[in-house]
C-alpha cells in the first residue's frame, strides 16, 4: 500500500507557492505548459468540488504551435514517468492521463501504480492533451522545497525559475468589521472558536482556527476564506449553527463493504433536507456527525463517497446508493 491520497479537502484562499513553482519547473524541465492550476470550480459535469480548489491540483498540456508545448505526447509520458518514479519525494498524490483509449489511465499514491481505466472516469478523456498532477499538503506551500529537491533529481532547469511569492496575508478592507484572520487575538476570537468548534479555546487565531472557520464555512455555504468577516459573523447570528463536522477520513479507506453491522433496509430516500434516524446509518458510512440530519456537509461527504465508489455523485441516497453502502 502507498500514502492516503487526500482529493479535495478544502478550499485554498489563492495558489499556493510550493506548488506553483513546482508547476513551474515542470515546465522548465518538460517542455510541458500550464494549462491551470488553483481555481474555485465544480469538477466537470459533478456536482462536487474540484482539487484544483484546493491549490494542489494542475494541468500541463503537450499541445502544440500555436500554444506552446512540444506537440508530441512521448513528452508527457517522460514527464509522467519521472513524477510516479519519485512521487514520494515529491508529494505527489495523483496523475491523470487524458490521451489514451478508451478512458484515459491515472496513477495515485494509495495504490502506488497506474491504472487504465474501463470505464468513464472523468471528463476529456481519451484524447485530451494535458496531464492532470495534483500534490499533498506536505510541502503545498514551500517553494524553496521544490526547488531544491528538483535540481536534486533532475539538474539546474534549463530557464530561470524564481520561487513563486507566497499569498500575503490579506488586510482588513475598511469598515469591514468584524474581522478576525490568522494572527488575531482576543475575546472576540474566543466567540468565533466556539462557534465553529476549534480547540483550544484561547483567543489566538492561528491555523487551527483557521482550519476549523473554512470547515464551518463550508458546512454553512458561506465563501471559504478561513477568515471571519461580516458575512460569516451575520450568518452565525442569524442561524441555529452548530459546529462544523470534523474532517472526513481520506477517500482511499471509505470503502464498500468496510464494516460488519447488520445492514439497515432501504425505507425511503434520503438527501438534503431529510431528518430522523434512518439518516444516521448513512452519516456512519461517509464519515459524517451522525446527528440524524442531513445537512450540506453530509451532502457533500455522500458525493465523495459516491465518486469514490464509482457511483452518480449527486448527494442523493437512493436505491443504488444504499445498496452500494449497504448491501
Amino acid at each position: 500500500m502507498g500514502r492516503p491520497y487526500t482529493g479535495f479537502d478544502t478550499v485554498a484562499p489563492g495558489k499556493r507557492a510550493g506548488f506553483e513553482t513546482f508547476i513551474d519547473l515542470l515546465e522548465a524541465h518538460f517542455g510541458l505548459w500550464n494549462n491551470g492550476t488553483f481555481g474555485v470550480r465544480k469538477k466537470r459535469g459533478k456536482s462536487s468540488y474540484s482539487v484544483h480548489a484546493t491549490g494542489r491540483a494542475g494541468d500541463l498540456s503537450w499541445r502544440g504551435a500555436p500554444y506552446r508545448g512540444p506537440g508530441n505526447y512521448e513528452a508527457a509520458c517522460k514527464m509522467m514517468d519521472f513524477l510516479a518514479a519519485n512521487a514520494d519525494a515529491l508529494h505527489v498524490e495523483a496523475i491523470f492521463d487524458y490521451y489514451p483509449a478508451p478512458y484515459g489511465r491515472g496513477w495515485k499514491c494509495d495504490r502506488a501504480a497506474w491504472q487504465v481505466y474501463s470505464k468513464k472516469a472523468f471528463s476529456g478523456a481519451p484524447s485530451g492533451d494535458w496531464v492532470h498532477v495534483e500534490v499533498s499538503n506536505a510541502k503545498a506551500d514551500d517553494a524553496q522545497y521544490y526547488i531544491d529537491t528538483m535540481k536534486r533529481l533532475l539538474g539546474d532547469p534549463p530557464v530561470a525559475v524564481k520561487p513563486a511569492p507566497a499569498k500575503a496575508t490579506p488586510k482588513a478592507p475598511p469598515g469591514k468589521k468584524p474581522w478576525y484572520q490568522v494572527g488575531s487575538k482576543g475575546a472576540g476570537v474566543k466567540k468565533v472558536q466556539e462557534i465553529v468548534g476549534a480547540k483550544p479555546v484561547d483567543g489566538s487565531y492561528g491555523p487551527k482556527t483557521a482550519a476549523a472557520v473554512k470547515a464551518w464555512q463550508a458546512e454553512h455555504d458561506q465563501h471559504v476564506d478561513g477568515i471571519w468577516g461580516p458575512g460569516s459573523d451575520k450568518h452565525a447570528k442569524n442561524c441555529d449553527c452548530k459546529p462544523a463536522e470534523p474532517a472526513p477520513e481520506p477517500i482511499s479507506s471509505v470503502k464498500i463493504g468496510d464494516d460488519k453491522k447488520a445492514a439497515p433496509k432501504f425505507t425511503e430516500t434520503i438527501k438534503r433536507g431529510s431528518r430522523g434516524e434512518h439518516v444516521k446509518p448513512v452519516q456512519e458510512k461517509v464519515g459524517a456527525k451522525q446527528d440524524g440530519w442531513f445537512g450540506p456537509g453530509t451532502e457533500r461527504r455522500v458525493m465523495n463517497w459516491q465518486e469514490a465508489n464509482g457511483l452518480k455523485a449527486d448527494g442523493i441516497v437512493g436505491p443504488k446508493t444504499f445498496a452500494a453502502m449497504f448491501g
